[in-house]
């Protein structure tokens, strides 16, 4: 039995960025900040994750996701390994998401916090859609 999933919720370090694949499909990414409180030090501790959105869920997070907005994201891990300009093989860890909810912001009225929920392609859906 095998389990991949991640579940987290903090702020967006910076405002979606949109691109399309080479077959057409859009694709946003974005850094997501998350913190866990050390007691040790007796401080948050910042863990900073990539975030990767595909298909028409892409255009929701590139027009109403912004640098600071609260979200929650599920997804699953994923390892992108490519090559450097140095030739040197790296590694890139990735959340492919399935669900990314808006929160309400810190700075929004009450009456003007809004919830959205998006649901996002899974990889394979995105396979299927590029064949």
């Amino acid at each position: 039995m095998n389990l991949n999933k991640a579940n987290l919720m903090g702020r967006l370090g910076n405002d979606p960025i949109l691109r399309m694949t080479q077959k057409g499909t859009k694709v946003v990414t974005f850094s997501l900040a998350t913190q866990d409180f050390i007691k040790t030090k007796n401080e948050n501790e910042t863990t900073w994750h990539r975030i990767v959105v595909w298909g028409h869920s892409a255009d929701f997070c590139s027009k109403y996701l912004k640098k600071g907005d609260a979200v929650h994201v599920e997804g699953s891990m994923k390892v992108r390994k490519f090559e450097g300009d140095d030739g040197k093989m790296n590694y890139m860890h990735e959340i492919h998401s399935m669900k990314v909810q808006k929160l309400g912001h810190r700075k929004e009225k009450p009456e003007e916090a809004s919830e959205a929920l998006v649901e996002v392609p899974t990889e394979q859906d995105e396979q299927h859609h590029q064949s």
